[in-house]
């Protein structure tokens, strides 16, 4: 091996080791750290030894043969579950999720007899491997590459339906965490294809001219030092209630007409819609937020989500957000950002605030990036910012 890779999977390594402890220390996130930091002090692990084999290791260790290997069972397991966690509010670690590592606890089963032999006796059948143990590293092999694609893409989507959900909730988005997680899990994904496709090449003794596994863990420290920043900026980002989705989506059906009723004609269509429009307990809430939002202006607050503004109108958040969702046909980030468009609209009409630039305006409206800003503002009035004040000029 290359000095110079050994050198890099050496830093991988340690960066791997150092982030564990770093997560194992925070005290929010709690469940989704730990599992983050486990999964890179698995990393740090693997690195370390890939970087060594060439070295001797196994002839100077031979018990760490087959044990080290049975920590890639683990890798995406793991990702899979820190996301999970990160993303979705739980009080405790569910039990059902340990049935994700039962392919690792299998595997230490049928290797026991392996493990159980002195190291003399583990290098001899390194060198001269039975049937047994030839099919088995060819079935583990097979598993775990699946596990890497299966569990990359469960993630991927995991951070898909995160993204579409929570504008439910929430006014502002912080995207940098979601960005780097889906880079992370993206890019890994892409090293285990690399892996898997080079391993399946070789059963056919196809020889690709290269060590694939060099290049999957090249990525691998990539992938470390992608999470280690994010592990840093470490933002709280608001966790999904899943019972809180599920009333919230059984609230939306109960009020919400269906679009097409092939029993109605157009005319009684519309006036069914009409008439469930005209739900005088909806017109209520809904007088009563929009009196709230104008007088109160909770909407100058970046981190306004939808319990807390529920909160405020001693409302439930079902209630709120089916008032939005019906009556205003927005979900609750369109709706709040809505009002945000509209007070920098104000603010830049106001001639006192000529000396002011766009994104203090957009600060004092409850925006909390200039990004934000002014994707927003564009999609909602069809002009940048700057367009809109050369406009009023």
């Amino acid at each position: 091996m290359n000095e110079t890779i050994r050198i890099i999977l050496y830093l991988g390594a340690v960066q791997g080791f150092l982030l564990s402890v770093f997560l194992f220390s925070i005290r929010t996130n709690k469940i989704s750290n730990r599992l983050l930091a486990l999964l890179t002090l698995c990393w740090g692990v693997v690195l370390l030894t890939f970087a060594l084999i060439d070295k001797g290791l196994y002839l100077k260790f031979p018990h760490l043969l087959m044990s080290v290997d049975q920590l890639l069972f683990l890798f995406f397991p793991l990702l899979y579950l820190q996301v999970k966690y990160l993303l979705e509010k739980h009080g405790k670690f569910l039990r059902l999720d340990l049935f994700h590592f039962l392919p690792f606890l299998l595997s230490i089963i049928l290797n026991m007899e392996f493990f159980l032999l002195s190291g003399e006796e583990k290098l001899m059948m390194k060198d001269n491997p039975t049937q047994y143990f030839d099919i088995f590293e060819v079935i583990s092999n097979e598993i775990i590459a699946l596990q890497g694609i299966i569990y990359s893409i469960l993630s991927l989507r995991l951070i898909r339906s995160y993204q579409k959900k929570i504008k439910d909730y929430q006014s502002t988005l912080d995207k940098s965490i979601i960005k780097v997680l889906y880079v992370g899990i993206s890019l890994n994904l892409f090293s285990w294809v690399i892996g898997t496709l080079g391993l399946n090449l070789e059963y056919l003794n196809v020889n690709v001219g290269f060590n694939y596994f060099v290049y999957t863990y090249l990525i691998l420290v990539v992938v470390i030092y992608i999470i280690s920043y994010a592990a840093v900026k470490s933002p709280e980002i608001f966790k999904l209630d899943i019972d809180t989705i599920r009333d919230h989506s059984l609230n939306i059906k109960k009020f919400v007409p269906k679009r097409i009723d092939p029993e109605l004609n157009d005319q009684e269509q519309q006036k069914k819609t009409e008439d469930v429009m005209e739900d005088p307990a909806q017109l209520e809430l809904n007088d009563l937020l929009i009196s709230y939002m104008d007088k109160e202006k909770p909407f100058l607050n970046p981190e306004l989500s939808l319990p807390e503004l529920a909160n405020s109108l001693e409302i439930s958040r079902n209630q709120l957000s089916s008032v939005i969702n019906k009556i205003h046909n927005k979900n609750f980030y369109e709706f709040v950002n809505q009002y945000r468009v509209d007070e920098v609209e104000r603010l830049m009409e106001d001639p006192k605030n000529k000396h002011l630039k766009l994104i203090s305006l957009a600060y004092d409206a409850g925006f909390n990036s200039k990004a934000s800003f002014y994707r927003i503002f564009k999609q909602l009035t069809g002009k940048t910012p700057t367009q809109y004040l050369e406009a009023l000029k």
